[in-house]
């Protein structure tokens, strides 16, 4: 047989003993598992809007996307149960045009007894020194301090004086433009006797950034975990269709994205519920989080979700993720009923332990319906699309550390041992061997080696020299999520 040498020439006549070294067939090959988070960045930001940027620590974060804001928010959010994936941020700068959200809060103070005014920020806890004596410009000046001294705070506090009308108030300003700040849940009551806090109505913040075109900015990189902070219709169908194109054939960089659903579960015609806003998605690589109601912001629950089940997944795409706690979370329980819904729906669901932790019940995909409006469970769950994603790329990966400089037959000839000739047969081995050997033996993502070995069909093209093609069906494992049993006693 002849050997292939690529450094050692066959007209040598120096005499030696000379050896090549070729990595080729050693170790393993996988990806680096990224994750990216979009959400917006302040004014007060440094990073380039549009642009991925990684990150690996909070600190940097602030100083990259602002204090506060909400791309700053999900980085530490991520980072705080995560840091083994690779981090990104895709910072989108603020609507030109849009209102920030803003509330005010009247103070009056009249005979002030020592204690303290208690601050709630989206489930945050703090809470600011109210002296003996203190007047009503005291009191707002030290909320104020409190709250501008608090880190990642989602809103800036100012105090604002009537003169004219002999009050004070506090206003709490969102700290980025946009409807993002909506969702902001405030609350300041006083503990300290003679000090009054009256809460003003909110005033709420207009315009969504639209993200279509930062995602274009992403090129080529491959994001395997990402969440984002925008849950309007035009920014999820923007998203929606970026991660489809990233699944093509023709790219291969796809990858699944978490976002949190806010507001009552509702019902499919009720505007503004959770419901309603899962028909417009149905997409296999959007994942719906249901925030419900809860007080802390949408941006850290689709960060929070993201960081702890990509830990679980980039591991092995199969994993039952079933009661997966989630640190940090504020949440009320959903029915039985309801939860049947939402998972009909599209929406993933969770269960709390006696502790109040959210677990992780089942994480579904938004996709429910086909072309045709018909109900379709083919990507029900997420590790049907990890999987499915994880043994193209598998078997890609493979190929190219394999077969890399080979040619290609039509035929099966006895083309000599050691020969780098692909054929039809030699592809089947290939694809029998990685089957058999690390989907089944391994790690466990598929089952069924008979039926699959029967599904092979590999051909060269009619007219080419260059293209082999084959058709195989691989049997995913399943989840063990539900045993269900009659006893019928006696």
């Amino acid at each position: 047989m002849a050997i292939p040498f690529t450094q050692i020439p066959d007209e040598l006549l120096v005499p030696g003993m000379y050896e090549e070294i070729d990595n080729s067939l050693a170790g393993s090959v996988s990806d680096v598992k990224r994750a990216l988070m979009i959400g917006t960045m302040s004014a007060s930001g440094t990073a380039a809007a549009g642009k991925a940027v990684q990150v690996r620590s909070a600190d940097k974060a602030r100083k990259l996307f602002g204090n506060g804001s909400p791309a700053a928010i999900m980085a530490a959010e991520f980072l705080s149960r995560n840091t083994t994936e690779e981090l990104y941020v895709l910072p989108i700068a603020e609507p030109d045009a849009g209102l920030k959200w803003t509330q005010s809060f009247a103070v009056s103070a009249a005979n002030a007894a020592a204690g303290s005014v208690a601050i709630a920020i989206n489930g945050r806890e703090f809470s600011a020194a109210v002296s003996d004596g203190a007047t009503a410009s005291d009191v707002s000046s030290a909320i104020t301090a409190a709250v501008n001294g608090e880190e990642n705070c989602p809103v800036e506090a100012e105090v604002e004086e009537d003169s004219e009308n002999n009050r004070i108030s506090v206003r709490l300003v969102s700290v980025v433009k946009g409807v993002t700040g909506n969702c902001n849940t405030v609350s300041i009551t006083s503990a300290a006797a003679g000090v009054s806090i009256i809460a003003q109505d909110a005033v709420l913040g207009t315009l969504s950034p639209e993200i279509g075109k930062p995602l274009k900015n992403l090129g080529a990189v491959r994001y395997h975990y990402i969440a984002s902070d925008f849950s309007d219709k035009a920014n999820l169908k923007a998203l929606a269709a970026e991660l489809d194109d990233r699944y093509t054939a023709l790219r291969q960089i796809d990858g699944r994205c978490f976002v949190a659903l806010s507001g009552e579960l509702g019902d499919n015609d009720t505007e503004g519920t959770m419901l309603c806003d899962a028909q417009t998605v149905n997409c296999p690589h959007i994942i719906l989080v249901p925030r419900g109601k809860s007080v802390q912001h949408p941006a850290v629950w689709a960060a929070s979700w993201c960081a702890v089940l990509s830990r679980r997944l980039a591991d092995d795409p199969a994993a039952n993720t079933t009661d997966t706690g989630i640190d940090g979370l504020e949440a009320d329980e959903f029915s039985f009923d309801d939860r049947q819904t939402m998972l009909s729906n599209g929406i993933c669901t969770y269960r709390l332990d006696s502790a109040g932790k959210v677990l992780v019940e089942r994480a579904v995909t938004s996709y429910t319906k086909n072309s045709d409006g018909a109900k379709d469970t083919s990507y029900l769950d997420i590790q049907v699309v990890e999987t499915v994603s994880a043994v193209r790329t598998k078997i890609n990966q493979e190929a190219r550390k394999r077969f890399k400089t080979w040619k290609l037959a039509r035929t099966e000839e006895n083309f000599g041992a050691g020969s780098k000739v692909m054929t039809p047969g030699v592809w089947i081995s290939f694809l029998c061997e990685l089957y058999q050997s690390y989907f089944i033996q391994e790690v466990q993502w598929c089952q069924d080696f008979e039926s699959y070995k029967k599904s092979i069909i590999v051909e060269i093209k009619s007219g080419s020299k260059t293209r082999l093609e084959y058709k195989h069906k691989p049997d995913l494992i399943g989840q063990f999520y539900i045993g269900a049993g009659l006893n019928q006693f006696k």
